[in-house]
């Protein structure tokens, strides 16, 4: 559409789906999540909702899908401050899935391409087990 929504209220959308997150309404969070960067996909919220729809999918388990969302913010944006946390989502998911060599590989892109992000050092920690 044309139209961008104002900011106040991209600010409550956004903040509403994750008030439900907090409430540990997870599967309606992760909906609205995904819903919110569907109908912003501009905004500079946008980002943040799909970082978190990642860690939505996370917490109910399902790395596949965890995967697939954290996947899109590394690709869609990456100079925005949350792909490096979602290379950090995506090497947990790997990890949680058996897939050591792959979280690996995830972790040593991550500290390539964020050197200087809160998640390298986090990466750092882990490569060094």
């Amino acid at each position: 559409g044309g139209k961008t929504a104002d900011p106040v209220t991209l600010a409550n959308e956004f903040e509403a789906a994750l008030n439900l997150f907090k409430a540990n309404k997870v599967k309606y969070a992760a909906l609205a999540f995904e819903n919110f960067v569907k109908a912003h996909p501009t905004s500079s919220q946008a980002p943040r909702a799909q970082y978190s729809l990642g860690n939505a999918h996370y917490t109910l388990r399902d790395c596949k899908k965890a995967i697939e969302a954290h996947q899109v913010v590394v690709d869609k944006w990456p100079q925005d401050a949350k792909a490096p946390d979602s290379l950090l989502g995506i090497a947990d998911c790997r990890q949680d899935l058996g897939d050591a060599k792959g979280a690996r590989a995830t972790l040593e892109k991550l500290l390539l391409s964020y050197p200087d992000s809160s998640a390298a050092s986090t990466a750092k920690g882990r490569l060094k087990k």
